[in-house]
């Protein structure tokens, strides 16, 4: 960790949190390729737990340095703001989350590049029940109960995280014994989850039961609850971290990790999120505590890092015009020429169209953010 004049700043991290936003798109990229009728890269590969490994180190990533941050404004000011934190949520998430809501909804359907990826059935039977989850950003009900919305499905963990983050300041304000009362947390969190895929012994045709699970498998509180945790240890500088900063201690991680999720079968995958989510942070406190680690960021990852909320929030809408145009013109190239293509082209749209969002749409309000900030924290 680091202060740049004044701000708390975690060298690295940034770099890793583009890294994170490039594999969910490389994941959709493959995903809605096949939606599209092009061949995936690698068939026997599944993309989909790419990206879902993904947003599990975001959520880590995201417990982690919003606990840091709450710890270092109740020691320094011996409370919690609450309505301060709830303001600087409001701002930096609201503006983009609302804007492609209401392009979702209202613009994209109606031109013509985007129509491919909508489905009739969408409009004629969920669209209000939809339209009304997402606008109180309960996204992820929504996704658990009907099919995702075209061109924002990736907008149900943002729907978990600020579902989390309604209770979690007010858990470390009032908390006395904080890592008990995680632990405590984590552990009914686990619990209720296990207790729900019970009771698929006995519901588990019913309806109800799916959706119910669905919502479940995609409320990944724990995983920020243990990126909470790691703030905690790293904040108290806790004797454990001695363990986990060792080099030897990253190693074992970097290899287990790629071979758990490569052989780890579907279902088991999901479940491994716990330890994936462990993985994670034991990564990330190596890279904020240990001295002596090589630099893995620069100024270019560094600002791709800033701009990732953009990139994830855009590069659905960006894929699907992209994929339109593609199977519109290059049918008939190699399928090397056509994944050259849709790669560069995506890319090169989804940071341009992130660039300008965080220039214009999200700036203004970091700004205004930063004023309700009792601590100053890295862009």
């Amino acid at each position: 960790m680091s202060t740049q004049n004044n701000k708390i700043y975690f060298s690295g991290l940034n770099s890793l949190r583009f890294w994170a936003a490039f594999l969910v798109i490389v994941s959709h990229i493959e995903m809605l390729k096949e939606n599209y009728g092009f061949e995936i890269i690698i068939s026997d590969f599944n993309f989909y737990y790419l990206g879902g490994i993904s947003v599990t180190f975001f959520f880590v990533l995201s417990g982690f340095l919003i606990t840091y941050l709450l710890l270092i404004e109740k020691e320094k000011h011996k409370n919690i703001n609450i309505k301060a934190f709830y303001l600087r949520r409001i701002l930096r998430i609201w503006p983009v989350y609302y804007s492609m809501l209401i392009l979702a909804f209202f613009v994209l359907p109606h031109i013509e590049a985007f129509q491919e990826s909508y489905f009739a059935s969408f409009f004629e039977e969920h669209f209000t029940t939809n339209i009304l989850l997402y606008l109180l950003i309960l996204p992820n009900v929504s996704f658990a109960m009907y099919p995702a919305v075209p061109n924002i499905g990736q907008f149900w963990s943002i729907g978990v995280e600020e579902q989390f983050y309604l209770a979690w300041p007010l858990i470390i304000k009032k908390s006395k014994n904080i890592l008990r009362t995680l632990s405590i947390i984590l552990i009914c969190i686990i619990g209720i989850k296990l207790l729900i895929l019970l009771m698929g012994q006995f519901y588990e045709f019913s309806l109800w039961y799916f959706s119910l699970k669905r919502l479940v498998a995609m409320s990944k509180f724990e995983c920020m609850c243990i990126g909470g945790i790691g703030a905690y240890w790293l904040f108290t500088e806790n004797k454990f971290l001695r363990f986990l900063q060792k080099k030897t201690t990253l190693i074992i991680t970097l290899v287990l990790l790629p071979i758990l999720f490569v052989y780890v079968s579907g279902e088991l995958k999901d479940g491994l999120h716990v330890v994936f989510s462990v993985m994670f942070l034991i990564i990330l406190l190596y890279i904020v505590k240990t001295k002596s680690r090589p630099s893995i960021e620069n100024k270019y990852l560094n600002y791709l890092g800033k701009i990732s909320y953009g990139l994830y929030m855009y590069h659905f809408a960006v894929i699907s015009v992209v994929l339109h145009f593609a199977k519109k013109y290059l049918s008939q190239e190699s399928e090397y020429i056509q994944n050259l293509i849709i790669y560069v082209t995506v890319f090169v749209l989804t940071i341009t169209v992130a660039s300008l969002s965080y220039r214009f749409v999200e700036t203004p309000f970091i700004k205004l953010k930063s004023k309700h900030s009792p601590v100053k924290s890295g862009d």
